[in-house]
């Protein structure tokens, strides 16, 4: 009956010391990332792509490191490595537009002109074919490539869909008028009224 007891109790103990100890593990990396995330804000990349690439050798997973470390990459022009990062999000999880759109400027940033572009492009603009980006990006190749018509089409796509900006625009100068914020307000009632002045 003792012994009983006094493994019981030893097997007890070891589950509350892991516990404890993953809790531990688990609040480091939050903090760790927390404090990354800061950095990246203040724009402090060098500093948070170390804090990241810590956390991404613990857990590959963890939150959206993936992705920071990912546009570290990328707003340091390093295109390549930017389109790693992002290509290892896409394999997770190739439901994720986000991660494909990030591919998709990185390869278009470091001058890929191959068949991969084409194919994400496509691939993308099946699921949101009204993306900004995706269609600039998209207009830019054709061009490129000497098919100005098609070019045309992607820019036409875009001009679609400035009464949608436009309004947008409105309405945060209404929200920005109403919170007292002359300037932002003045910005956007600007910008409502060049998108929809009649030349």
């Amino acid at each position: 009956m003792l012994l009983k007891r006094i493994s019981f109790l030893l097997v007890l103990l070891f589950c509350v010391s892991s516990v404890s100890f993953c809790g531990g593990e688990d609040k480091a990396l939050e903090e760790k990332y927390a404090k990354a995330m800061n950095l990246f804000w203040v724009n402090k990349r060098a500093e948070a792509l170390k804090l990241l690439l810590e956390i991404y050798d613990k857990d590959s997973d963890y939150k959206d490191t993936l992705l920071v470390i990912g546009k570290i990459n990328y707003y340091d022009l390093k295109f390549p490595e930017a389109k790693k990062y992002f290509e290892k999000l896409y394999d997770k999880n190739p439901e994720n537009l986000n991660a494909l759109l990030w591919i998709i400027k990185s390869q278009f940033a470091a001058g890929i002109r191959d068949k991969s572009i084409f194919e994400n492009l496509q691939t993308f603009m099946k699921r949101d074919p009204n993306n900004l980006e995706v269609l600039y990006i998209s207009g830019r190749l054709l061009e490129e490539a000497g098919k100005t018509d098609l070019a045309i089409q992607s820019y036409n796509q875009i001009l679609l869909q400035i009464p949608q900006i436009a309004f947008a625009h409105k309405q945060l100068a209404e929200i920005y008028k109403k919170a007292n914020l002359s300037e932002k307000a003045d910005f956007h009632s600007n910008q409502f009224q060049a998108l929809t002045r009649k030349e």
